[in-house]
């Protein structure tokens, strides 16, 4: 798990329109099970998790829209990996939103 969650919400960026940000990310290459390699990239400074893609010649970069002053223009589009989703995870709908505390 790379959120400290049960969630990670990210934002597709085709590679034509992704500019990297300034400085340098941490990058580390992360090997799944399956044989399949992902570059994640992080904020050098605190760990934050900024995006992920492909190793060599991303088509498309995963931004986590944590980071992004544009996330309340972000409005979830679709779920995966909802095989290993938390059973209570289903239904948030009864839940009473709180702000700042």
């Amino acid at each position: 798990m790379m959120t400290g969650s049960a969630y990670r919400a990210t934002v597709r960026a085709r590679a034509p329109d992704f500019r990297l940000l300034s400085g340098s990310p941490t990058r580390y290459v992360k090997t799944a099970d399956s044989g399949t390699r992902r570059l994640h990239a992080f904020c050098p400074a605190c760990g934050t998790p900024v995006y992920s893609c492909a190793p060599t010649d991303p088509d498309a970069y995963s931004l986590r829209i944590g980071c992004l002053a544009q996330r309340h223009q972000l409005p979830p589009q679709r779920q995966i990996w909802c095989d290993s989703a938390l059973p209570w995870s289903a239904d948030l709908g009864g839940l009473t939103a709180r702000g700042r505390q």
